[in-house]
């Protein structure tokens, strides 16, 4: 009987093995869902929750004249031209068209480059000249419409009798620029207001006349 005991637990333990081996894998709880590949529903649901892509932009580059102007000295003769009287002299300058387009004046209009400093009693002119300047032995002819190409120059001289209260104070070269009778473009265009005016270096300056004797 015990022998009989003995058989009977080792076939029960037997058909245990056999139970547990036909029976399918079953993952723990929720590594299932975790391996699961979402639904194109659940991925749109998702998406909505990441910020957009962002565009890229490109910002267009604004299109304008740009008139700066250089000092380029103080000279005791101008190239080509008559001779400066007794105490005269000639500033030599350089106005460059650093923008993105033509700079372009109507006819009738004139632009001018000045000579200046300012004391507690105001703004005082050296000198002034037009722009462009006129060819040597003609006539500046406002009339006419005047262009500067990207890229471009004017250069020329300014005359003067340099006066000896300009050595005391900052002395300046601006532009001002032609003014339309038109409303609508009462100052041509200019995309760097910045470079429309130069200080002169005194390292520039004339040489202060010699006492006589």
């Amino acid at each position: 009987m015990r022998k009989a005991l003995i058989v009977s637990l080792i076939s029960l333990a037997a058909a245990g093995v056999a139970s547990a081996q036909q029976e399918p894998f079953r993952d723990p709880q929720g590594q299932a869902h975790l391996n699961q590949t979402p639904s194109p529903s659940q991925a749109q649901r998702n998406n909505h929750n990441q910020p957009p892509t962002p565009t890229p932009t490109t910002t267009p580059v604004p299109r304008c004249a740009d008139l700066a102007v250089t000092t380029l000295g103080f000279v005791s003769s101008v190239p080509g031209g008559p001779p400066l009287a007794p105490g005269e002299v000639a500033l030599q300058y350089d106005v460059h068209n650093a923008g993105t387009s033509m700079y372009v004046a109507p006819s009738g209009a004139s632009q001018a480059l000045s000579l200046e400093y300012t004391t507690p009693g105001g703004v005082h002119q050296v000198a002034a000249t037009p722009l462009p300047p006129a060819p040597s032995g003609t006539t500046q002819a406002s009339a006419l419409g005047v262009t500067l190409a990207q890229g471009q120059s004017w250069r020329g001289y300014m005359r003067m009798s340099f006066p000896e209260a300009a050595r005391r104070w900052p002395l300046r070269l601006r532009i001002n620029f032609a003014q339309s009778s038109s409303p609508y473009a009462a100052r041509i265009s200019d995309c760097d207001p910045d470079n429309d005016e130069v200080v002169v270096p005194r390292s520039q300056l004339p040489p202060a006349p010699q006492p006589a004797g």
